[in-house]
C-alpha cells in the first residue's frame, strides 16, 4: 500500500485519489482509536463492544473506493487505465481478505456460540 501510495503521488500527481486516501486516513483513525484503548488495560477493553463495527466499516471503505473507481473507468477520467485497473485488483483483495477475516472472526462465532447455548440448554433439559 504504502508503495503504490508513493508512486501514484510521485508519477501521477492527480486529484483523483484524493477520495480513497481521505476514506483511508478516516477508517485508519477510528481503528488506531480502537487499538489506543485496548492496549489502556482491562479497565477501558470492556467497553470496546464496537471492534465488529471497524471492519463492516472497513468493508464498506472498500465498496466505496472500488464504486469511485469504477466511475473512473466510466467517466474516462485522465488517471492512466493501468493504475486504475491495479488500484481495483487491489481493493479486491483486500475486501476478499477483510470479508474472509469478518466471517471467519464474527459470522461463525456467533453461529458456534448459538450451537453451544443451545446444546448446554437441551443437556439441562435432559437433567430434569
Amino acid at each position: 500500500m504504502v508503495l503504490s501510495t508513493w508512486t501514484y503521488l510521485k508519477y501521477i500527481r492527480g486529484e483523483q485519489a484524493i477520495l480513497a486516501g481521505f476514506i483511508n486516513s478516516f477508517v485508519h483513525v477510528v481503528m488506531y482509536s480502537y487499538y489506543l484503548l485496548a492496549a489502556l488495560g482491562p479497565s477501558i477493553q470492556r467497553y470496546l463492544w464496537w471492534k465488529k463495527y471497524i471492519t463492516k466499516l472497513q468493508l464498506g471503505q472498500f465498496v466505496v473506493i472500488l464504486t469511485y473507481l469504477g466511475g473512473l473507468v466510466a467517466f474516462d477520467c485522465k488517471v492512466p487505465r493501468g493504475l486504475t485497473w491495479y488500484m481495483a485488483a487491489n481493493t479486491v483483495i483486500f475486501l476478499v481478505l477483510f470479508l474472509n477475516f469478518y466471517r471467519q472472526a464474527y459470522v461463525k462465532k456467533g453461529k458456534e456460540q448459538q450451537e453451544s447455548q443451545k446444546q448446554q440448554l437441551q443437556q439441562e433439559a435432559l437433567k430434569k
